[in-house]
């Protein structure tokens, strides 16, 4: 089985019909009010990352096999007529957010002679969010007298690929790191029109 990682694309999504500008709440000091608003959002989500997982099933060279069972298996493949090779493939979603919900009232200062209002907001994390439940079948060539390529071959390469990607993610902070930026990115210019409107110069930072 020969294992690939391919990155495939970035989406951006954003949760977050649930805040309005801070400034017209009354009986209020504008810094409670901006973290009033903003904690209550929770968690939100800005950018999602799809990674694609392919595999190959194919016969095992004699040169390549490991222990007797393996050249076992390789040699009496060789002996049979016919091809069997097949490619699959399936996506794993990354995504990125923002907990809100870790916000403190020290995280909103306001400077009422400058007339900015300075946010820093929680660190970017990111996070594993689903599969596809099926695999995509690529490639499928079994010819002669060779056996097809059945529903338990097919689970357990799915579950090899599954291992395999997490551990590439978790060993390799390329995936990570891309998502990251492109969430602080958003998160900043998102908050930035957001708090434009309250008649405050905003300045976003985050944690970290």
């Amino acid at each position: 089985m020969r294992i690939f990682v391919i990155m495939k694309h970035t989406l951006l999504i954003l949760l977050m019909a649930v805040m309005g500008a801070a400034a017209g709440c009354s009986k209020q000091d504008p810094s409670t009010a901006f973290y009033t608003r903003l904690h209550s959002a929770n968690k939100l989500v800005f950018a999602s990352m799809s990674i694609s997982k392919m595999a190959t099933i194919d016969d095992l060279d004699f040169e390549d096999a490991k222990g007797i069972r393996q050249k076992t298996d390789a040699l009496l493949s060789s002996l049979k007529i016919g091809k069997r090779k097949a490619a699959y493939s399936y996506d794993t979603y990354l995504r990125a957010y923002i907990d809100l919900s870790e916000l403190t009232p020290d995280d909103v200062k306001i400077d009422d002679a400058a007339k900015t209002v300075t946010v820093t907001l929680p660190a970017v994390k990111t996070e594993f969010a689903g599969r596809d439940l099926g695999l995509r079948e690529d490639h499928y060539r079994v010819t002669g007298l060779r056996s097809d390529i059945n529903a338990q071959e097919r689970a357990q390469i799915k579950e090899r690929m599954n291992t395999h990607l997490k551990a590439e993610v978790e060993g390799d902070d390329t995936f990570r790191a891309v998502l990251t930026e492109q969430a602080r990115n958003k998160a900043r210019s998102y908050f930035e029109n957001l708090l434009s409107d309250s008649g405050y110069v905003p300045v976003i930072k985050f944690r970290g």
